[in-house]
């Protein structure tokens, strides 16, 4: 068995035992969703009888679950499994809305995007680095209406080592992914924002660095911290895996049918409503700039089918 095949089968091994340590009368109290979880003991887990390597990503089982949070204050986001191939994954995300993502690098299909976004890329191995960049149009529906705006990313990413990282569902072993991204929003446009007279720049440039932790057993990122900046701030700004600045983003709930089923609370997760991009106006104004640096990007939408 190589190196890589060995790390891989240490860390399913190392996440099932720490969940059969952790929880083997569990109750749970987080609130995972529209109130309390009832009480639950944890089901069996059967991860470390996952066999694998990071050559490519690992075929789950449809009805697989991940659910995520970004603190108490907040509500958690759930996908579901719907179906997996080595092209393309199918997923549910909270009630039902789909989500399509490029199975090789666990990035959203858009057919409205020139270039390519890369969130992985395999094979994974500690020291594999790669660069992506691409273009692609957004759109904000907010309480003043929608508006839209053309987005660019370029972004450096790197394995930089496995880690042992302690979460609420135990001691995961995964892959460290940092990755540092500059973009650009600029054009922006709408048709209903009439409330308001919108003017100022109409681009804004940021930078975006996070740290995320794959777990292979899990077949996704167990844990995030992100932060965003404006680019003159880039000498001041702390590592994303240790800013108290980070939105942070935890796995609390994960299930395989028939087999691993764990819910649990959330340990580092945490988005604070009032800590806006740094470097920034924090002030309300009817100008663009403001309203482009606070919102976060989101893709403007087409049929991933077509």
């Amino acid at each position: 068995m190589n190196t890589l095949a060995r790390n891989v089968h240490a860390a399913v091994r190392s996440l099932s035992c720490a969940v059969r340590r952790a929880w083997p009368v569990a109750v749970v109290t987080a609130s995972l969703a529209a109130g309390a979880v009832s009480a639950a003991p944890l089901e069996a887990c059967r991860l470390d009888a996952i066999d694998g390597t990071i050559e490519r990503p690992l075929q789950l089982a449809p009805g697989t679950r991940w659910t995520y949070s970004m603190g108490p204050d907040h509500p958690v986001s759930s996908l579901r499994l719907d179906g997996m191939t080595e092209r393309l994954t199918r997923l549910a995300v909270g009630d039902g809305v789909a989500r399509v993502e490029h199975t090789d690098t666990y990035a959203d299909v858009n057919p409205l995007r020139q270039g390519r976004k890369e969130i992985l890329r395999f094979p994974l191995a500690v020291g594999a680095a790669w660069n992506d960049a691409f273009a692609e149009p957004g759109a904000v529906v907010g309480a003043n209406g929608t508006y839209r705006y053309d987005y660019e990313e370029e972004a450096s990413s790197r394995v930089v080592g496995m880690e042992t990282i302690n979460i609420g569902i135990g001691s995961v072993r995964a892959y460290r992914i940092e990755r540092r991204a500059r973009w650009r929003k600029s054009n922006p446009t709408s048709d209903d924002m009439t409330g308001r007279r919108w003017q100022g720049r109409s681009a804004v440039e940021g930078l975006e660095h996070s740290v995320s932790w794959y777990a292979p057993a899990v077949g996704r990122v167990v844990l995030k911290r992100s932060i965003t900046a404006h680019p003159s701030y880039a000498l001041h700004l702390q590592e994303a895996g240790s800013s108290r600045h980070a939105i942070v983003t935890e796995l609390v709930a994960f299930e395989s049918p028939g087999g691993c089923r764990v819910e649990v609370e959330p340990v580092h997760a945490q988005r604070f409503a009032d800590r806006r991009p740094l470097h920034y106006p924090l002030v309300f104004s009817d100008t663009w700039e403001f309203l482009l640096q606070r919102d976060p990007h989101i893709p403007e939408r087409a049929d991933p089918a077509a």
